[in-house]
């Protein structure tokens, strides 16, 4: 499955506001910020579950309960971009947010289907993805115990580990194997701009709104995190599926 977090809804927003989709320079948050969770993109690149992506070896049964697992965490994502966009002033700070919402909310719509599900409810999503979730909605919020994430920009920065993890991971795995079941899940999501965009789109908020880089940091790292452990659990279920063939 593509990646529901890195959709392809920024064509709209990017020519409205004339965002970049170059990649980020070297010393802007966008990058301050991968390069502090390398590491951790390092280690989910090598769970059993990304090297089946890899092989084209990883159990369709797995991946559809980890892809399940996903629709639950992107249809928590539509309502925590709406919740960010009610509270910020900056109209296009504003307009980003909703029109995430509104792209969350019709992929939602047409993922759900495909899966017959009815919708979150219908879904019971593994413990990380539900601490993932929560953790993504005090952000949005602004609740969160981490520290003061009043400002609704923090809610792009919570969903940008996920927007280029994916495109990253991708990315190491291309070209595909032409005989591998998963080389559509490689290539449809090998393509950064989007993730691109919001890391400009970041660094020109940031130029005129103060912000705790610091706390930034901390933040896209716990996201990150999430990301890792939703991969590795997904991958255990992948070792334990094999050890029992």
């Amino acid at each position: 499955m593509k990646n529901g977090r890195s959709l392809d809804d920024h064509q709209s927003i990017i020519q409205k506001h004339n965002l970049n989709t170059g990649p980020p320079k070297s010393n802007s948050l966008f990058s301050k910020m991968w390069k502090a969770s390398i590491a951790i993109a390092q280690q989910t690149l090598q769970t059993a579950f990304v090297q089946g992506i890899k092989n084209g070896t990883l159990d369709p049964l797995i991946y559809g309960a980890f892809t399940v697992s996903d629709i639950y965490y992107c249809c928590k994502g539509a309502a925590d971009y709406g919740l960010a966009a009610k509270r910020t002033t900056d109209l296009i700070l504003r307009d980003y947010l909703y029109k995430k919402q509104f792209s969350y909310e019709r992929f939602n719509r047409i993922i759900c289907s495909t899966w017959n599900l009815s919708g979150p409810e219908s879904i019971r999503p593994s413990t990380t993805a539900k601490q993932y979730s929560k953790f993504e909605t005090s952000i949005a919020n602004g609740t969160a115990k981490e520290g003061d994430v009043s400002d609704p920009i923090f809610a792009l920065i919570v969903m940008m580990p996920c927007e280029y993890l994916w495109v990253w991971l991708a990315d190491q795995l291309a070209p595909p194997a032409s005989h591998n079941i998963y080389a559509n899940w490689i290539t449809s999501n090998n393509d950064p701009k989007g993730a691109y965009a919001m890391g400009n789109f970041l660094q020109e908020y940031i130029s005129t709104h103060a912000l705790d880089e610091q706390l930034a940091i901390q933040i896209y790292r716990k996201a990150i995190e999430y990301e890792f452990r939703n991969f590795h659990d997904a991958g255990s279920s992948a070792k334990a599926s094999a050890a029992s063939d």
